[in-house]
């Protein structure tokens, strides 16, 4: 049983096979060939709205890439204290942008705070151009902590960044989680809500290793591909990469995916807290159960083969991942074994 991550899942077997179907003649390099372009409409009708997309091959650099185009060296990026740019990503984004800082805001829950944005771009300023020019908030959805921006929430961040003049780059590493949670079309919380650039995870909820870097913001498309060219990320062959796409796609089979990951942590949930002993940390929105357990239940499950993650040195806490390829047989088992405690 394991619900360590939903990066070890597997891949949807459709990907697999489709990859074969196409493995059969050449194509034009760089994007130049007809399953690239039936990639791109598919997303364009997924968002309702033009766009630019680039296919990169890690969470990583989809984040580190598409701040390069809204942050200059010497700009800030707000995001919230937990957020992934600013714990595990290795300074990528610093790099990536040149030196842009990471500016790191007190959250709740995971979720930036209005309050607190608004806090430091009034205070910001003081010592002219000594100072970091503020130049984007970056938000993730959903949460590092598995919880869920509204729909009103975005608009309302997003605002502020527009009021100050600053772009809004959204990390959607499980973005479809986060879809599935709020019932939404993914143009609701997006372009809709005033994102500017959105980091389209796909590689957590079934494909092999596909992030795209979806742009809506016409006034910031011009050079990406040489951004995309210069970090390394410029797929000759981007077949294979559109590809994954497609079936991701296909026959919403990226909401039936999330849908049921989203499910199975609430089974997860209920089943944890039925034990007084666990406590559960933060709202399970999506395909992430936090949960404080004791030392010698832990000791317990690790023993029946259930694995998790303890987290980042907290006291007990730990964080149970559930994925498009769990089983409810696995689900069933941890209910056993949780209810012989």
């Amino acid at each position: 049983m394991n619900f360590q991550s939903d990066n070890q899942s597997t891949i949807f077997p459709e990907i697999i096979e489709y990859l074969n179907d196409i493995n059969n003649n050449s194509a034009p390099a760089y994007g130049a060939d007809e399953i690239t372009l039936l990639a791109k409409n598919m997303l364009v009708e997924l968002f309702e709205t033009d766009l630019k997309v680039m296919y990169v091959s890690s969470g990583t650099a989809a984040n580190s890439i598409a701040l390069s185009v809204i942050s200059p060296p010497y700009g800030g990026i707000i995001c919230s204290d937990n957020a992934h740019i600013g714990g595990d990503e290795c300074g990528a984004p610093e790099f990536f942008t040149g030196g842009s800082k990471l500016v790191p805001l007190p959250s709740k829950n995971g979720l930036m705070l209005e309050s607190e944005i608004l806090k430091y771009l009034d205070n910001h300023g003081l010592h002219g151009i000594h100072e970091i020019l503020p130049s984007a908030i970056s938000v993730t959805q959903a949460s590092e902590l598995g919880t869920v921006y509204s729909q009103s929430h975005l608009k309302s961040i997003s605002d502020i960044a527009k009021k100050h003049n600053l772009y809004t780059h959204m990390d959607g590493a499980r973005f479809a989680n986060a879809c599935c949670f709020l019932k939404c079309k993914p143009a609701d919380i997006t372009w809709k809500s005033g994102i500017d650039i959105l980091s389209l995870g796909t590689t957590k909820n079934g494909t092999m290793s596909c992030e795209a870097i979806v742009i809506f913001n016409k006034d910031i498309q011009a050079d990406f591909e040489r951004r995309q060219k210069r970090a390394g990320h410029l797929w000759s062959k981007n077949r294979y990469m559109a590809a994954q796409i497609i079936k991701w796609i296909e026959n919403e089979r990226w909401k039936n995916a999330a849908n049921k990951a989203n499910e199975y942590a609430k089974n997860i949930r209920k089943i944890l807290s039925s034990n007084k002993k666990i406590l559960i940390e933060y709202p399970v929105d999506i395909n992430m159960v936090f949960a404080k357990i004791p030392p010698n239940i832990q000791e317990i499950l690790l023993k029946h083969n259930v694995l998790f993650n303890p987290w980042y040195g907290n006291d007990n806490l730990t964080r149970f991942v559930t994925s498009w390829d769990t089983k409810f047989s696995e689900i069933i088992k941890l209910e056993e074994i949780i209810n012989n405690l």
